[in-house]
């Protein structure tokens, strides 16, 4: 296949044929309706990212239960809110039947007001350590949510173990509980790889992928050799990913850094390409650790108009087999109809941070450049 059509022509997916090879990533948008559930906002993004052609899009992070919110208004999976987001997928696929439409679960852990730290040098010290009673509810809670995620419609389920929230956390070297979900990479990997595995129990051919820091950048954080180490480290982490991949994960999705914390780590800034290459080395090695488990490289928004270039590049090279797109997906929901057909009428980032400022300060995320909320032209 010639290069410049390798971007965006169909791709084999796990046994699924997508348009293409862009993934349109897990963006908070804060806007859910009363009680966590779908709301006008999220028919209109979802809705127009549909139409913009997309080969995959990941459903913003949705919380397995209501008490473990990071956002004032993030969305909630449970028996009160499943038939508005079948209504949602309905809407979608009527649009695009084509495309996989995934949804992104998550528990925020300590980001959720009031829920208590998992481990020690995790948060505050003085609040008390979750149970591994807690933990194994946190476990099933995913499975119940991937579960009512199945009986909506969507093609799979996304593990947010990433940027900090609490399965990412448990990743950590630093994890050094003494039960079940600490101390070694395979306790460390227990929750996310078990929640992998139910996932993929729910329905045949019902996707189970995870998102994953592969370095955080924090002292004992992912992608370090221990709990003091600081410095990148990659060999635990493979050794994590390994018990993950093992449970059967379809895909993993590379990111790295903790948004609060690092959040040049995990969103490079515009001028600054080392770090945004920093990214596409992360996807290649994890390309290269499991080259059976097809991976979805991040951060190439931060590429603007040479991001094409670079995505047909890494996947020409099997360095990535997806290439996801966060903030390019709020500031031009179209961006994949219009690179195929009228690349010169893209609305690029810009990179401003406006969309990222407005979640910081629990506002509703639209893109702020071009003053639209999932919307386009």
């Amino acid at each position: 296949m010639n290069k410049s059509n390798l971007l965006t022509s169909p791709a084999l997916f796990r046994s699924r044929v997508i348009p293409n090879r862009l993934a349109a990533q897990a963006m908070e948008t804060n806007s859910a309706a009363p009680g966590g559930g779908v709301g006008e906002a999220q028919f209109a993004r979802y809705g127009s990212l549909a139409a913009g052609g997309w080969g995959i899009v990941i459903m913003e992070a949705v919380s397995v239960t209501a008490d473990s919110l990071a956002r004032v208004r993030g969305l909630v999976m449970n028996k009160e809110s499943v038939d508005g987001f079948r209504r949602l997928v309905d809407s979608f696929k009527a649009v695009n039947p084509d495309s996989l439409f995934i949804i992104q679960l998550t528990h925020a852990g300590r980001f959720a007001g009031g829920f208590s730290r998992p481990f020690s040098g995790c948060g505050d010290d003085s609040a008390p350590r979750i149970s591994a009673a807690g933990l194994d509810a946190v476990r099933n809670l995913h499975g119940e949510a991937a579960r009512l995620a199945a009986s909506a419609g969507f093609d799979g389920a996304e593990l947010k173990a990433c940027h900090g929230y609490l399965a990412g956390e448990l990743l950590r070297p630093l994890n050094d509980r003494g039960d079940d979900y600490g101390g070694s990479p395979a306790n460390r990997a227990r929750l996310v790889a078990s929640a992998i595995a139910d996932a993929r129990a729910v329905r045949p051919g019902f996707l189970a992928g995870v998102r994953v820091s592969l370095y955080e950048g924090l002292r004992g954080g992912c992608g370090t050799a221990g709990p003091e180490g600081l410095m990148e480290d990659l060999a635990d982490m493979r050794t994590v990913l390994a018990k993950i991949a093992g449970a059967g994960a379809d895909y993993i999705n590379v990111s790295a850094g903790v948004p609060a914390i690092t959040p040049q780590l995990t969103r490079p800034l515009k001028g600054n390409a080392f770090d945004l290459y920093h990214h596409f080395r992360y996807a290649r090695t994890v390309r290269q650790w499991f080259p059976d488990v097809p991976v979805i490289g991040s951060a190439y928004s931060t590429g603007g108009e040479s991001a094409a270039s670079f995505a047909e590049e890494n996947i020409s090279a099997e360095y990535a087999d997806i290439a996801g797109f966060g903030r390019q997906s709020l500031a031009d929901p179209f961006y994949p109809k219009k690179l195929k057909n009228a690349p010169g009428s893209i609305d690029y980032c810009t990179l401003c941070g406006g969309c990222s400022r407005l979640l910081k300060n629990q506002k509703p995320v639209r893109c702020t450049t071009y003053a639209r909320e999932g919307g386009g032209r």
